[in-house]
């Protein structure tokens, strides 16, 4: 039966060429069903199609996913593989935590000029330009035409969860600093956290020598220099699907779904104490269906790379987690997922609600 809840992408795709209830405790591994039937289904445009990319390309596919009422099914949990957008909940935790110590003050206006310093044009599939829109912000169809005008610092970070805005995580990141960030992660027990640059990530797709050296340090340059912003502007260069593809898998950061679903059910489970109350309220900023008390999801997309993160509160108190993360798409492939998320979306949130479409999943894992 499909939920009455509503949700789309929240992927900064990076532009290419031709965007609390109490938890239950941790759940068993939920064993392979009897009488599994064979899913030989290759079209995305199907639940069978999504769960049959698990079964025909395994080790492209990391995913955890724990319905809080004692099933969870997991596939390649612990191995590392790029996260993309979804990691911007790191970011968000690590804003929450200073809203709630009372370092931000979520209504704090923050000129448009310091947010947008941290904006690479042109390379995010036109989240930026659609976050100004829908805060009232006058603008271009690339950036604000009033730099003097100034926003709050906690629509910014909407613009980060809802259309994946890539400027918002390295501006937190200069403005709390990286100990704040890994303190977030470390709270949710993601330890070891290496904070991401975005802007030097995205540079690099076109750049690949921008890899190189300190990110962070071509980041602040970027973002204060602007003749090494100017210079850097003039040399990037178009790139293919598959150059962009090697790229991001030879040179971005990654961790695990059992890292990513750590955060999310951190958020629900008392972990952030005060804290949550920001996180699920930027993550969960769609309307629920019947029986929930909220949905919260980011995901993220990168050439070849297609991520979902998911956390559902039922009016029972209990919370369900879910993360699924696919790389090494072929341009071909990727394509078709793009068009069709939302069917693996409706899959995800089924399989956090019905034993039976879990069971679906637990054939192929």
């Amino acid at each position: 039966m499909r939920r009455s809840i509503w949700i789309s992408t929240t992927c900064a795709a990076v532009l290419l060429v031709g965007g609390c209830a109490t938890a239950a405790d941790s759940s068993a591994a939920t064993p392979t069903p009897e009488n599994c039937a064979p899913v030989t289904s290759t079209d995305l445009a199907t639940e069978d199609g999504w769960i049959g990319l698990i079964d025909q390309a395994p080790d492209t596919v990391s995913l955890v996913i724990d319905d809080g009422r004692g099933r969870t099914v997991e596939h390649r949990a612990d191995e590392e593989q790029v996260l993309a957008s979804a990691i911007k909940v790191v970011h968000l935790a690590a804003y929450a935590q200073a809203v709630a110590d009372g370092t931000i003050d979520p209504n704090e206006q923050v000129p448009l000029i310091d947010w947008e310093r941290w904006y690479v044009p042109g390379t995010d599939a036109g989240a930026h330009p659609a976050a100004l829109d829908r805060l009232g912000i006058a603008n271009d169809g690339i950036a604000a035409t009033d730099t003097a005008a100034t926003v709050r610092i906690d629509d910014m970070v909407t613009a980060m969860i809802q259309e994946s805005d890539n400027s918002v995580p390295d501006y937190l990141r200069y403005r709390l600093g990286d100990q704040a960030i890994m303190d977030a992660a470390a709270t949710g027990g993601w330890e070891n956290f290496q904070v991401p640059s975005l802007v030097t990530d995205i540079l690099s797709l076109y750049d690949p020598a921008l890899a190189d050296g300190d990110r962070w340090e071509t980041a602040q340059r970027w973002a204060f220099d602007p003749q090494f912003r100017s210079q850097v502007s003039a040399a990037i260069q178009p790139s293919t699907y598959e150059e962009q593809a090697d790229r991001v898998q030879s040179t971005f950061r990654g961790a695990s779904a059992e890292q990513l679903n750590g955060m999310y059910r951190a958020f629900t489970d008392g972990t952030f104490g005060d804290a949550s109350d920001t996180v699920v309220r930027q993550l969960e900023w769609q309307p629920a269906g019947d029986g929930v008390l909220g949905v919260g999801f980011k995901g993220g997309s990168l050439a070849g790379v297609l991520t979902q993160g998911f956390e559902l509160r039922r009016n029972d108190g209990t919370v369900a987690t879910a993360v699924w993360l696919i790389d090494g798409l072929p341009a071909d492939r990727f394509e078709q997922a793009m068009t069709q998320f939302g069917v693996q979306q409706q899959l995800i949130v089924e399989a956090m609600f019905s034993p039976e479409v879990l069971d679906r999943i637990a054939c192929v894992v």
